[in-house]
């Protein structure tokens, strides 16, 4: 579903991404973990087509996507910018373009504790929960390749396991890829056996654990 070959780019005169592969099946989790700064965020980003890589191929479902734009990707995303459309409702975002009928982007609401938050707009509520209602606007709807950037950041430890219960959920019912860029190795030990380090522009995965 998401395969990466030769990935190189360049931030600030630094070679952040050199040379990156990697291959995520249908219906499997690989969670990426990294010092800041080492370009995690960065190939999330190179994957949804915002930004270019210098040299490699990114091929999703199997298609090379160098010309595809964005939107055509069919990608569940969610940033660390929640980009959430200003002039919309939170309830609004989540169902944004017709990908979730009301009643998903309500039940998706619901479930990342906004439900009493659906009316208010992006500037009305905290950060937190604009990641939140962003993460619940990637998971409404039901791609089957999702990116997610930190979407536990900022969680206390109990709803850091019920929000990756619930991302997790959605991610085999849907049988989705999912690149998952998370904050530690705690966080990543959470979510899956299959982990990568990014460090000086090369992934090495870790030893798998137990789950």
């Amino acid at each position: 579903m998401i395969e990466l070959s030769g990935i190189r780019k360049t931030l600030g005169g630094r070679r952040v991404l050199d040379g990156v592969d990697l291959r995520v099946a249908a219906g499997e989790c690989v969670v990426l973990t990294g010092d800041s700064g080492a370009g995690k965020s960065t190939l999330l980003r190179i994957v949804a087509g915002l930004e270019a890589a210098e040299d490699g191929h990114v091929k999703l479902r199997g298609v090379d996507v160098a010309t595809m734009a964005p939107h055509e990707r069919r990608l569940g995303v969610q940033f660390q910018e929640s980009a959430l459309w200003p002039h919309l409702t939170l309830e609004e975002n989540v169902a944004f373009s017709g990908k979730a009928a009301k009643g998903r982007a309500l039940q998706c609401l619901e479930r990342a504790g906004l439900r009493e938050l659906a009316g208010r707009r992006p500037g009305d509520v905290s950060g937190g929960e604009a990641r939140r209602a962003a993460l619940a606007r990637a998971l409404a709807a039901q791609c089957d390749i999702l990116l997610l950037d930190e979407p536990l950041t900022q969680l206390q430890p109990a709803a850091r396991l019920e929000m990756a219960a619930w991302i997790r959920e959605e991610q085999r019912a849907a049988g989705a890829a999912c690149l998952w860029v998370a904050h530690d190795a705690e966080e990543a030990a959470l979510l899956t056996p299959r982990i990568y380090v990014l460090a000086g522009g090369r992934l090495t995965e870790r030893e798998s654990v137990e789950r």
